[in-house]
């Protein structure tokens, strides 16, 4: 599967091995046939047994009798002998993430909400075991690949390995296929968390059904008015918060002065001639190649700024590779391939291409390509791909801000490089009965970093925001910068 420097959270990737048993749903309306037949399986990573099935909806739902796509469904029942009627659906990032493949990190991180909940999973149409839109690549050694971007020929490739009308794979039939999972499911109304894109669908839901949605939470926030392809100025801002951090620290002040300058004089230079030559690999030591240019290093940085921890290793990354010692940026690339994980890009484009990169207006991109960060890059992957893929109209209300009274608990962090807590307040202006949670000292996606999941959990029993105790995101520790080779050295940050 190619994989894409993405835009959204990708630390809890995990595969999914589904061995069907048998079992039905425990919240089934026993009335009506079950057009979504539940039985037991083991999902890889997940010790008990869930429950999965598959439901077939219209391909084109304006079309129902036409062709049909099988959504792949997993639901882990709630523990409580007396669960609560509304369980939590959970809408992943990307474009292009598949649910079943964060299942194993995601019962760990709602398990006080699954006490009294359903949790549910849906491979969104075009990812996962839902008719997935797989764009494939030959193996190869990733030292050795001068850009990881998914480029042209790629897509041409891909979009030709398609056998689907790619204008129904997008947000708006989503939203129909979730709802259709729900009402199959024969839950009256569900309580909803969207993560980055996830937030995005998780609001057009808001629009298109509220009559379904009991309660939303929207994490790394992405309204539908801002339009995702140009998002240098959002990386540059992340990037120059931890200038200011290293600066502000003593030793991190004192090892890496030139931190910035040495970052501009790496990327002009990438910018004239790759680097192509030969290090010793970090891990095995071994002699490989390496061939890397201005694409390839600015991405990998932008990745590491999505989450503490990671971000903080930069200065001395940066200073090294200045110096000619690419072996710790090395280390960074792997670990960046390997957390990313697996992105259905063909859904990633289809939606990107025809929902926001149309709506990219020149002021907005030449004020997004001043950024000091990645210039023009972060669009240019996109528009260059976008010239070449089929096209739809979404609906003509898709980029309007979403007016809602549904309770809404929304979550940003500080250091988001990609989905700043501005992009969290303008959402919040449409809705009514909402809160936004930011945590100073967090990056992409809270419920990763922060105690977030206990706070939804306080949320979800009485969608009263009183209830929620937030002090725990005043006390989100930042970790040490990295001062050498010796990971056991850092530095504590200055309050």
């Amino acid at each position: 599967m190619k994989r894409l420097n993405h835009w959204l959270m990708g630390s809890l990737l995990s595969s999914v091995l589904a061995t069907t048993l048998v079992s039905h749903s425990a919240i089934a309306n026993d009335t009506q046939p079950d057009p979504l037949q539940l039985e037991s399986c083991f999902v890889e990573g997940v010790s008990k047994q869930l429950q999965c099935g598959q439901l077939s909806v219209p391909e084109n739902w304006q079309s129902p009798t036409g062709k049909n796509l099988d959504l792949n469904v997993i639901v882990a029942n709630a523990i409580s002998q007396s669960p609560q009627s509304d369980p939590l659906f959970l809408l992943m990032g990307g474009p292009g993430q598949a649910a079943s493949e964060l299942v194993p990190g995601l019962l760990k991180i709602f398990h006080s909400v699954r006490e009294d909940r359903d949790l549910v999973f849906i491979d969104q149409r075009g990812t996962g075991k839902s008719n997935p839109l797989v764009c494939d690549e030959e193996d190869g050694d990733i030292y050795e690949v001068l850009s990881s971007d998914f480029n042209v020929e790629d897509a041409k490739k891909c979009i030709a390995s398609f056998d689907v009308d790619l204008s129904q794979y997008n947000t708006n039939n989503a939203i129909l296929d979730f709802d259709a999972v729900r009402e199959a499911l024969g839950y009256q109304q569900i309580n909803l968390y969207g993560i980055s894109y996830g937030s995005r669908a998780a609001m057009v839901y808001m629009r298109e059904k509220p009559q379904a949605l009991r309660s939303v939470i929207l994490d790394g926030v992405v309204p539908p008015q801002v339009v995702v392809g140009p998002m240098g100025i959002e990386a540059q801002r992340a990037f120059d918060i931890l200038v200011e951090q290293c600066n502000n620290n003593p030793a991190c002040h004192e090892l890496f002065p030139n931190f910035v300058s040495d970052y501009q004089k790496i990327r002009a230079q990438l910018e004239l001639a790759p680097i192509k030559t030969m290090i010793d690999h970090p891990v095995t030591d071994k002699s490989i190649a390496l061939n890397i240019d201005s694409k390839k290093f600015i991405n990998t940085l932008r990745n590491m700024l999505y989450s503490v921890g990671r971000r903080e290793l930069l200065p001395y990354v940066v200073s090294e590779f200045a110096k000619g010692n690419y072996k710790p940026f090395v280390g960074l690339m792997s670990q960046s391939e390997d957390s990313t994980g697996g992105m259905y890009v063909g859904l990633t484009f289809n939606i990107l291409c025809n929902e926001d990169i149309p709506r990219a207006g020149k002021d907005l991109l030449a004020k997004d390509s001043a950024n000091t960060f990645s210039g023009a890059h972060t669009f240019e992957v996109f528009s260059g791909i976008c010239k070449h893929w089929p096209t739809f109209t979404a609906p003509a209300n898709f980029g309007d801000k979403v007016v809602s009274s549904i309770p809404t608990m929304l979550l940003s962090g500080e250091l988001d490089p990609v989905t700043p807590p501005s992009w969290g307040t303008m959402a919040a202006e449409g809705l009514s009965n909402s809160k936004h949670y930011v945590a100073k000292n967090a990056g992409h996606g809270l419920v990763t970093q922060t105690c977030a999941a206990n706070m939804i959990g306080e949320y979800l029993d009485n969608l009263n925001f009183d209830d929620v105790d937030s002090s725990c995101l005043d006390k989100q520790p930042l970790p040490g910068f990295l001062l050498n080779n010796n990971s056991n050295l850092h530095v504590k940050e200055t309050k």
